[in-house]
């Protein structure tokens, strides 16, 4: 799904169709800089994650689905397992440059902090959608598997890095604009950020969960009195 040109767009309209291209489930993961074959592999491995736990996934069902014969697989990939795994951490790389790329609208376009208080905002009604529950069980997934894989620990530090980086460069710009307060490290309230888009998976487990709009005022609120200035 193309992303239109947010020049002609307003701030929603942009994270909008920047989240709505991330979950779209016809669009290719595979950076176009991978060789064709071994990005197919990718873009169909990650296509079974959506519907199979990585444990169910077998080779044949890959070659099946691909189109592709195991010689080739495993001349672009140690095992199974290397590929599974690059299957999931390219749809994690998708979510953080999504994310990047909609922090970096939202500050690098705002005029006043209201502009980025109301970016905030349609940021966390996004993240905290409870239609996307199994987007934020499949980030808890990742982060657990890089407990038990330390070749998957390291690639998802490189990816995790780069996220937490690229906002605090981008919060620190803001405090330099007289946006978000000064007196609090850029970088804590980055990782905050990154936290929140993903705390909500304790309650989406609940038979009686927190209803999203109190939810989302409680997060808009502590954005708006705690970081932003007055």
């Amino acid at each position: 799904m193309a992303v239109q040109n947010p020049a002609t767009l307003s701030p929603v309209e942009v994270i909008n169709g920047l989240f709505e291209a991330q979950f779209d489930l016809n669009s290719d993961m595979a950076r176009s800089t991978v060789h064709p074959t071994k990005a197919k592999l990718i873009d169909t491995t990650a296509a079974l994650l959506k519907t199979h736990k990585t444990g169910e996934i077998t080779v044949d069902m890959v070659l099946a689905a691909a189109g592709i014969s195991k010689g080739s697989l495993y001349h672009h990939f140690e095992d199974l397992d290397e590929l599974i795994e690059t299957a999931m951490l390219e749809r994690y790389a998708r979510w953080v440059d999504v994310s990047v790329e909609a922090m970096t609208h939202i500050l690098t376009t705002a005029k006043a902090p209201k502009d980025i208080y109301l970016g905030l905002v349609e940021i966390t009604k996004r993240t905290q959608d409870p239609k996307l529950s199994s987007e934020r069980l499949y980030r808890a997934e990742v982060l657990y598997m890089a407990g038990s894989s330390p070749r998957f620990a390291k690639q998802l530090a490189e990816i995790q890095q780069h996220l937490t980086d690229a906002l605090t460069d981008l919060i620190r710009d803001a405090q330099n604009q007289g946006y978000y307060r000064k007196d609090i490290d850029p970088k804590a309230i980055a990782v905050f950020i990154q936290a929140y888009t993903m705390g909500k998976i304790i309650d989406d487990f609940s038979p009686n969960p927190v209803d999203p709009e109190n939810y989302a005022n409680l997060i808009n609120t502590i954005i708006k009195e705690v970081f932003m200035t007055k």
